[in-house]
């Protein structure tokens, strides 16, 4: 094990807490009530208990099974606030620049029947909150402990009430597993308390003699008569938000997961459109690929506004949005060509497709 590394993402730097850490997390989680506000857990109250807590994350450190990190604003050091405006709370003094922190504690290596698994901890100041750095914190600490570490499984919890965290946890691709009525006691408070856990994703998507075998799903989305489309520089076509099924997960819960973690929107489903199987030789791959896509047009929603691109190809390229008129779909080289003949019109009622380019 590694312990706590740095990383990196879009607009964050998790890194290792240093002491100057604790007077922040004294002024802005410590003496804000809101902060603890469902768990009842305050470590930063005084600014000697906030020192005494930094100084124990110091300490271990040197234990590579530890995880604790800082949260700052990324490309972002004192006196320069390129690519973050002052609404997006962009900081003159250096301490300031620290926003949360993230962990993962209780860690059981399994054996004897039980499962490998930690649990992972994130608070994220309140003038920070609603823009998306829980999810995107707490979304790069489980890919480093899943994959790079190679712990099997992640846990969580949240007060039911919680709103925000719980959004947090789902749209980082954790799923509810445990619902406890009045498990939590808060001062007078008592709260329903949820748990959430991560697994290593494992894509049904296999090398066979000869080819790959692929099992996808694909969003059809609609919004002020614009379909939306995804592109990358790697590839010379436009395709739909979708994504590889995952072992034991329904085309249902696939095509759900996949919007929220491409778009970072929450889409219910509208009707199925399309069952479709396709053969074709990759073109940036050069792999022969016996495709299985299964299409759902999902409901219209306000929250189609202002959309941000959250995702990446499966080699690691940067995916784009594009809002296309539906009108215009003609003009654009989309794939899959069979599905893209209906984006116009869609079918009243769904449809088998076959796509053969070669074998």
């Amino acid at each position: 094990m590694k312990g706590t590394v740095e990383i990196r993402t879009k607009r964050l730097l998790l890194r290792r807490h240093r002491m100057e850490d604790a007077a922040v997390l004294r002024r802005y989680f410590g003496a804000d009530e809101k902060m603890y506000e469902y768990s009842g857990w305050n470590p930063y109250k005084t600014e000697e208990m906030a020192a005494a807590f930094v100084q124990r994350f110091l300490e271990s450190y040197q234990d590579p099974s530890f995880y604790g990190w800082a949260i700052e604003l990324a490309d972002n050091p004192p006196g320069r606030k390129e690519g973050l405006t002052a609404a997006d709370g962009a900081c003159d003094h250096h301490s300031e620049g620290l926003i949360g922190t993230i962990g993962a504690y209780d860690y059981h290596p399994g054996g004897a029947g039980a499962e490998e698994s930690i649990e992972v901890g994130l608070s994220i100041r309140r003038d920070f909150w609603g823009r998306g750095f829980a999810r995107e914190a707490l979304q790069a600490v489980l890919t480093y402990l899943t994959e790079e570490e190679g712990i099997c499984c992640v846990t969580a919890w949240s007060a039911a009430d919680n709103i925000g965290s719980r959004r947090a946890m789902e749209h980082a691709g954790m799923r509810q597993t445990f619902f406890e009525q009045g498990a939590l006691k808060v001062g007078s408070h008592i709260y329903d308390r949820v748990t959430y856990e991560y697994r290593i994703p494992v894509d049904l998507t296999f090398k066979v003699k000869g080819g790959t075998f692929n099992y996808r799903v694909g969003a059809v989305i609609i919004h002020n008569g614009k379909l939306l489309l995804m592109k990358n520089a790697e590839e010379p076509y436009y395709y739909t938000v979708g994504g590889r099924v995952r072992f034991n997960e329904t085309t249902e819960e696939t095509v759900v997961r996949e919007v929220r973690e491409e778009i970072g929107v929450s889409l219910k489903i509208d009707r199925f459109l399309f069952f479709q199987e396709q053969f074709f030789d990759g073109k940036v791959t050069g792999t022969h690929i016996h495709e299985l896509g299964v299409y759902y047009l999902m409901k219209d929603s306000p929250d189609l506004e202002n959309l941000e691109c959250h995702s990446v190809t499966a080699r690691g390229v940067a995916e784009e949005l594009c809002w296309v008129p539906l009108e215009e779909t003609g003009k654009y080289y989309i794939v899959p060509e069979s599905v893209a003949q209906r984006l116009r019109d869609l079918p009243d009622h769904a449809e088998h497709l076959i796509e053969i380019d070669e074998r």
